[in-house]
Parts: C-alpha cells; sequence; structure tokens
C-alpha cells in the first residue's frame, strides 16, 4: 500500500512538474508579428523580460481577477455559496462563468497590452488590426492553456493549480532577487538590519499561516479564508482610499495622493478592509454549509498584521521583500494545504497495511 502511495505521490508530482515546464515554455515564446531583433535588444538596454511579450504574458491574472470577484461576491451573498453547494449542477454551471469571465477579461487585457506594443518604436514591423487581432488570440488561447493546466494540477496533481501557477513567476524570480539583495547587501547599499527584517517577516509570516492551517487540519475554508480576504482586501484598497480622499478633498487630484504607500489611513483602511473580509468570509462559509473550525479573529489578526507588516518594511524602513504578504501567505497555504494531504494519504494507507497484518488487533 505504502509503495501504491510513493507511486502515486511521484506521479501526481510528475504531471505538476511538466505542468509548470509547459507554463515556462509558453512564457518563452513570443506572439506572432514581433521584430525578434529588437526584443532582444529591449531586454538588453531597458531589462524588458522575453515573458512580457510572450504567449502566457497575462499568466492566471485574469483568471484571478474573475476568482477575486466571484469571492467577493459569495462573501457579501452568502446565499450564492449555498446555491453553489447544492448541486454538483450549480457549481458546474459556476465554473464555466468564471472560465468565461476569464477569458473575456484576458481578451480586454491583451487589447490594451497589444495597443501598448505597437507604441515601441520598431518592435512591430506590421502594425494594424491583424496584428492586434493576432495578439489577442494568442494571448487569450494561452491563458486557456494556463486554465487547463489548473485544472491537470488540480486533478491528476498535486492540487491547488490556480494558486501554484500564480506563484511560479515569484518563485522563478526569487533566486534573482536574493541574488540581487546579496549583491548590494556585499557592496555596502543594503543594511544588514534590512535583510534580517525581510527574513523575519518571511518567517513569522510563514509560521503564522502554517499555524492556522494546521489547526483547522486543512480545512479548505480556513485555508481558502487566508488566501482570498487578503486578494480582496487588497482589490478594494486603492477603490476606498481614493473614495476617502474624495469624500475628505473634493479633489481628484488631493484624492489620488490618498493612495500612497507609507500613509496611516492606508493603514488603518487595509486593516480594516482584512478584518470586514474575513469576517464576511468566513460567516457566508458557515451560511453555506461549511464552517469553520478556526475563528475568524485570528485569521483575520494573522493577515492583518502581515499585511501591515509588509506595508511598513516596504514604505517606513525601505526593505526589499523576496516575497511580499500575499505571495507569502499564498505559498505558506499551498504548501502546507499540499503536505497535509499526502500526510494523510500516507497515514490512512498506514492504517490499512496495519490492520491487514493484524497490528491494531
Amino acid at each position: 500500500m505504502l509503495l501504491t502511495l510513493d507511486g502515486a505521490f511521484y506521479r501526481r508530482l510528475a504531471v505538476t512538474a511538466a505542468a509548470i515546464i509547459a507554463y515556462r515554455l509558453g512564457c518563452a515564446v513570443p506572439v506572432p508579428g514581433l521584430s525578434a531583433d529588437m526584443v532582444s535588444e529591449l531586454a538588453r538596454s531597458s531589462g524588458l523580460p522575453p515573458t512580457s511579450v510572450s504567449v502566457c504574458a497575462l499568466g492566471v491574472v485574469p483568471l484571478i481577477t474573475v476568482l477575486i470577484l466571484a469571492e467577493l461576491l459569495r462573501t457579501i451573498v452568502p446565499g450564492l455559496r449555498r446555491w453553489e453547494q447544492a448541486s454538483p449542477g450549480n457549481r458546474e454551471f459556476a465554473g464555466y462563468a468564471i472560465i468565461t469571465l476569464a477569458l473575456v477579461t484576458a481578451a480586454v487585457q491583451a487589447t490594451g497590452l497589444a495597443s501598448g506594443l505597437e507604441d515601441v518604436s520598431r518592435l512591430v514591423p506590421e502594425p494594424g488590426g491583424l496584428f492586434r487581432t493576432t495578439t489577442v488570440a494568442t494571448m487569450v488561447g494561452g491563458v486557456a492553456l494556463l486554465i487547463a493546466l489548473a485544472s491537470i494540477i488540480d486533478r491528476a496533481g498535486i492540487g491547488y493549480g490556480v494558486l501554484l501557477l500564480f506563484l511560479v513567476p515569484t518563485l522563478v524570480e526569487l533566486p534573482l532577487n536574493l541574488v540581487y539583495i546579496a549583491d548590494a547587501y556585499s557592496a555596502g547599499t543594503y543594511r544588514f538590519s534590512s535583510v534580517a527584517l525581510a527574513g523575519l517577516f518571511t518567517a513569522l509570516s510563514v509560521a503564522a499561516i502554517v499555524g492556522l492551517v494546521l489547526a483547522a487540519r486543512g480545512a479548505e475554508l480556513v485555508s481558502a479564508a487566508c488566501v482570498w480576504p487578503l486578494l480582496i482586501a487588497y482589490t478594494l484598497l486603492a477603490w476606498v482610499l481614493f473614495g476617502i480622499g474624495m469624500a475628505v478633498t473634493g479633489n481628484l487630484d488631493q484624492a489620488a495622493a490618498y493612495l500612497a504607500p507609507g500613509t496611516g489611513v492606508r493603514y488603518v483602511a487595509l486593516a480594516a478592509i482584512i478584518i470586514l473580509t474575513v469576517w464576511l468570509y468566513v460567516r457566508s462559509g458557515r451560511i453555506g454549509g461549511l464552517p469553520s473550525p478556526v475563528p475568524a479573529a485570528p485569521i483575520a489578526a494573522a493577515l492583518a498584521a502581515i499585511a501591515l507588516a509588509a506595508e511598513l518594511l516596504q514604505s517606513q524602513f525601505q526593505t526589499a521583500l523576496p516575497l511580499g504578504a500575499v505571495h507569502a501567505v499564498v505559498a505558506a497555504v499551498v504548501a502546507t494545504g499540499i503536505l497535509l494531504r499526502f500526510s494523510s494519504a500516507a497515514g490512512s494507507d498506514a492504517d490499512d497495511v496495519a490492520q491487514s497484518s493484524g497490528l491494531n488487533r
């Protein structure tokens, strides 16, 4: 049994690795109609990464955007979550609706990106409608591919497909960021205190989230409550701050100043949005038939502390964080969830072996 489990685990690991490799290969394929020489020149002169003009340039951002809106709706309207849980058909319909909206969002974003590429001198030898149409179709196809890869990871891989693909670009760049920080420290332009603060932030953030997920024994609602309220909060933050600025000043230019990092109103608004969103999220789960084994208070406190610490370190102490608040939380949730899933499966198989050999009698 244990040998079977090991084989299954490695097969799932291989499927996940293959999906991630396919994603990275897509990031290396430029959209049609670009000058290869100009792409190389821009990469050398301005540091423009080739991935930004690739088939998979949009990544899973369109899907994440739609999922954030869907989770916001589920949070505000608890009956929606209950409706989804009522039957597999409802869940399937919601899934198709999310994918459709994600592809529409991708088309809108790709249209803007295609227009931006045409504005770069000599990058597009033959600009016009054909180039824009081809670029939009190619990038939407790239997003569709990533949605399919995420589904494959969920069904035949180690799980957490969307969040795992969301993390891939950051994890790929992580070694380069660490090398940059090490070089800056060696050159004397980056203080040891900043390095220590970044390491402490990462360690404490991961420890807090791992503790919550373990306390909930990997319960789906708690894992989701650690991720989506934080993403929702950062999505709403700019709108809330701009609204506060307009209410206080009545002037567009002065209201825009409220969006700047490092202000007290930003800290208060961010913490308030996170706390309220977590409370509503856990409440909607309970109403929808998914009670949380961990109360909303510790989840909200941990997420607010992580987000505020990241804001303070970056704005007040000029500390470069290899993993920001969102990516640190998502990485901790994904890693802990995967370990719990497979350790639980291993424990079940171990019990089967013990029972079949008479060890539990």
